[in-house]
C-alpha cells in the first residue's frame, strides 16, 4: 500500500533556520556511550517531536542492477522510517559520494537544510546474495561524525528485507531498540473464496498464502521465535489447534484434537507452553499445553466460560475473557490460574492482548460498536484507542509495543489496520478481493 509522501528537500529547508537555532540553544551534547543519543535529546529539546533524516537513493558500488533496487530501496527504508513514527524523512535525493571528500559537501547540504541525520545506503548486487552497507551519520555534530555502521546480506529473492533490516538499525541507533519493519503480519483472508491463513510484510507488501486446506482456518498466533504459529482449523472437520511452519519446509502438526472447541492460542513468552480455550469437559476452559511433553493442565474451573487467554511478558500471569459477572470481561489471574481479579466493569469486553512492555492491555469493547480500548493490568489508566468509524476489532502488539494491528470495516469490506498505540495514525495495509481479518504481528525475524 502507498506510504505517506516525504518531505523534499526544499520543504525541509524552510525549517532549517529555525531548527537550527534551537537546536543550538539545547547547548552541546552530553557525552554518551550511544553516540546518536545526543541527536535524540538534541531534537527533544528543540520541541520537535522527530528526527528530521535524509534518505537519498542508495550507491551502487557492484554489480548490475535492471530493477533499480538502489533507489527502490531508498523509498522502501524511508517508508519504513516514516512509519515508524520517529522521524520526518526526506528523499528522492541523488546517491551519497562513497569518498570522503565528495561526501561532506552533501552533508553540509543536508544539515542547512534542517537535518539531523543522514543516512547512507551502499548496494552491490551478486548473483546470490544482496550486499547492503548502511551508514548514519550526526548532522548535528560539527564534524558530521558517524554515529554507527552496519553491513547486511538477504537472498537476492528478499531485496526489500534489505531496507526493512537497514530502517530497523537506524531505529535502533537512534532509540536503543530496534524496529520493527522486518516483521511480518499473520491474518485470515477470504481470496481464495475460503477463509485460509496468509502473511504478508508489516506494510502489507508480499502476502503469501501459508495454509490451502479450502477449510475455515483462524486465530494465528505467532511463537516467540518467529518461526511457527498456533492456529485453529476445521480441515479434518473438528475445530482443532494445529501449528505451521510458514517459512520451512515442514508438515503441519495437530497440537490438540479433544472433542469439542480448540481454540483461541496464544503462546507463552518462553515458547514452551501453550494457553488455549478447550471445551472437552463439557464448559470452555482455559487449559495449557506443555509444547515439549504435550501434556494439559487446567488453570480455570467455573460455569461460566473462560477463553481467550493473553500471556503477560514475563509468563507469571494470563489475561483472559470470563462472562462469569454477566457480560463478558477482562480477568487477569496468575499463570497457575489461582488470584483471579476483574479489570473491567463495563460493556461487553473481548480479544485481550498483553502488550510487550507489560504496561498495558488492549482489548476490544462492545458499546453500541465494536471499538478498541487499552487499560493497565490492574484495571486503572482505561482509555479508547478508536471511535469508529465501523467496527474496529482484534488488535495484536508490535514486537515494540508502538504499534498495533487490528481489523475493521471501515471501508466496507474487512480489512486489516496499523495504528500507533495512542490509537493515532491509522492506516490500511491490506486490500482487493476478500475480507482480511484476525491479524498477529510477528516477533523480529531471525
Amino acid at each position: 500500500m502507498p506510504r505517506r509522501p516525504t518531505r523534499s528537500l526544499s520543504a525541509l529547508a524552510c525549517l532549517g533556520a529555525l531548527l537550527a537555532i534551537v537546536v543550538g540553544l539545547a547547548g552541546p551534547p552530553v557525552a554518551r556511550s550511544q553516540q546518536s543519543a545526543d541527536v535524540w535529546l538534541n531534537v527533544i529539546a528543540s520541541g520537535a517531536k522527530k528526527v528530521n533524516i535524509a534518505v537519498p537513493d542508495f550507491a551502487l558500488v557492484g554489480g548490475a542492477d535492471p530493477q533499480n533496487w538502489a533507489k527502490r530501496l531508498a523509498e522502501v527504508t524511508g517508508g519504513d522510517l516514516t512509519f515508524s513514527a520517529l522521524f520526518s524523512v526526506v528523499s528522492g535525493q541523488p546517491a551519497l559520494p562513497t569518498t570522503t571528500d565528495g561526501l561532506k559537501p552533501r552533508l553540509q547540504e543536508f544539515a542547512a537544510a534542517g537535518a539531523h541525520e543522514a543516512l547512507q545506503g551502499i548496494l552491490s548486487v551478486r548473483s546470490d546474495r544482496l550486499e547492503g552497507e548502511m551508514r548514519l551519520y550526526d548532522l548535528t555534530s560539527p564534524d558530521f561524525r558517524l554515529i554507527g555502521t552496519k553491513k547486511i546480506q538477504v537472498h537476492p529473492t528478499e531485496p526489500r528485507r534489505l531496507a526493512h533490516k537497514i530502517a530497523d538499525e537506524v531505529v535502533l541507533l537512534v532509540t536503543g531498540e530496534a524496529g520493527v519493519a522486518d516483521t511480518k503480519i499473520a491474518y485470515t483472508s477470504t481470496r481464495s473464496g475460503v477463509k485460509e491463513l496468509w502473511v504478508m510484510d508489516y506494510d502489507g507488501q508480499g502476502a503469501t498464502a501459508v495454509t490451502a486446506n479450502r477449510s475455515i482456518n483462524m486465530s494465528p498466533n505467532w511463537n516467540p521465535d518467529a518461526r511457527s504459529l498456533a492456529f485453529t482449523s476445521y480441515m479434518n472437520g473438528y475445530p482443532f489447534l494445529y501449528r505451521l511452519f510458514p517459512f520451512e519446509r515442514r508438515p503441519v502438526q495437530l497440537l490438540s484434537g479433544h472433542m469439542g472447541l480448540n481454540t483461541s492460542p496464544s503462546w507463552s513468552p518462553d515458547g514452551r507452553q501453550l494457553a488455549m480455550t478447550l471445551s472437552k469437559d463439557g464448559n470452555p476452559e482455559i487449559y495449557v499445553l506443555n509444547a515439549q511433553t504435550g501434556a494439559f493442565r487446567r488453570l480455570t474451573t467455573h460455569t461460566a466460560i473462560d477463553t481467550e487467554p493473553t500471556w503477560s511478558p514475563t509468563g507469571r500471569e494470563i489475561a483472559f475473557v470470563s462472562d462469569r459477572s454477566g457480560a463478558a470481561q477482562i480477568y487477569v489471574m496468575d499463570d497457575q490460574g489461582t488470584n483471579v481479579r476483574r479489570i473491567t466493569s463495563s460493556g461487553f469486553n473481548t480479544q485481550p492482548r498483553w502488550s510487550p512492555k507489560g504496561d498495558t492491555i488492549v482489548f476490544t469493547s462492545r458499546q453500541g460498536n465494536h471499538d478498541l480500548w487499552a487499560v493497565s493490568p490492574d484495571g486503572s489508566n482505561l482509555r479508547r484507542l478508536t471511535a469508529g468509524p465501523g467496527e474496529n476489532e482484534s488488535a495484536t502488539w508490535s514486537p515494540n509495543g508502538r504499534h498495533l494491528t487490528f481489523h475493521s470495516n471501515r471501508l466496507g469490506g474487512v480489512q486489516v489496520f496499523t495504528m500507533l498505540a495512542d490509537g493515532s495514525e491509522q492506516q490500511v495495509v491490506t486490500g482487493g478481493p476478500g475480507q482480511s481479518s484476525s491479524p498477529a504481528w510477528s516477533p523480529r525475524l531471525p
